[in-house]
């Protein structure tokens, strides 16, 4: 072999040596720019996901039994989720905070609107005609959480309050003799029970999320101020759900009967109040499930 040809051979091997690595650069150039774009995209489809249906999938995630361990944890992070909830991210009708359309004969003081039901959570929306306030009531071993998203509500929470003996013994003689009028009267079939006020404040769509758990604030009334009030929901589990060895999450209502201290109140259980009935309106906000 010549030294030409030895030469045009090396010159060759050096060339296409070049044309492939050159070839392979571009490909690993071109795969990582689409790697990163998909990256990208997978950020925005993540910030583009609505809040709701963030809120929605963490709230099945904090209320599934498979991670009961960390519900506190889940629980101040879906919190804080609901903090920034709007009445926009829920399609919100604006029809529902005009004054003029809760004036409209035969148009109940308050509106239902279901976001999403299983048996593991109920997420709603419920709309409150100017000064209506939504009855004392229960959620038998349920927790909650409620952000106010349009208006302002004015909310006051009880928790069960067990006796003590701390007590002042001529309360107690006040409480007796009520108690014997209500046994003479019947009564004593319907609950009633001694609470301590937890909460009295009013939330406006600035406000954070309130809370309850089965044992704290686990008792509420809620009553819309000077104009129509609207506030979401998250409760688990829904009403009429089973109690292990008790029976259905049944809603019982309350009213005050006697005021014990400052801040201790006796609850007494009464059927569900005249006043207090829905119609319902639907969902307008992004599809879940």
């Amino acid at each position: 072999m010549t030294f030409v040809v030895s030469c045009a051979l090396l010159s060759s091997r050096l060339f296409s040596t070049f044309i492939i690595r050159k070839k392979f650069l571009c490909i690993h150039t071109v795969k990582s720019l689409m790697d990163k774009r998909d990256e990208a995209k997978s950020a925005m489809e993540l910030i583009n996901i609505p809040p709701i249906v963030s809120i929605y999938r963490h709230a099945l995630h904090t209320f599934d039994d498979r991670y009961k361990n960390d519900l506190l944890i889940n629980l101040d992070k879906l919190k804080s989720m609901m903090d920034f909830l709007k009445s926009e991210d829920l399609g919100y009708d604006d029809n529902l905070k005009n004054e003029a359309f809760w004036r409209q004969p035969d148009k109940a003081p308050c509106t239902y609107i279901e976001v999403f039901q299983n048996n593991q959570i109920n997420m709603s929306i419920f709309v409150l005609k100017p000064g209506f306030k939504m009855p004392l009531h229960d959620h038998p071993h349920m927790h909650g959480l409620l952000k106010v998203i349009s208006g302002a509500v004015k909310i006051r929470s009880f928790s069960e309050y067990p006796l003590k003996e701390s007590v002042d013994p001529i309360e107690f003689q006040s409480v007796a003799r009520k108690e014997a009028a209500r046994l003479a009267t019947g009564h004593h079939k319907r609950r009633k029970l001694f609470a301590e006020v937890t909460c009295e404040k009013v939330c406006s769509e600035n406000s954070s999320t309130c809370t309850l758990t089965p044992t704290v604030s686990n008792y509420h009334e809620l009553e819309a101020l000077d104009v129509p009030a609207a506030f979401f929901d998250i409760l688990s589990p829904p009403y009429d759900t089973l109690i292990e060895g008790i029976g259905p999450r049944r809603c019982r209502y309350y009213y005050v009967s006697n005021e014990i201290s400052t801040n201790v109140v006796e609850l007494q259980e009464t059927e569900v109040p005249k006043c207090f009935y829905c119609d319902q309106a639907p969902y307008l906000g992004p599809i879940l499930g």
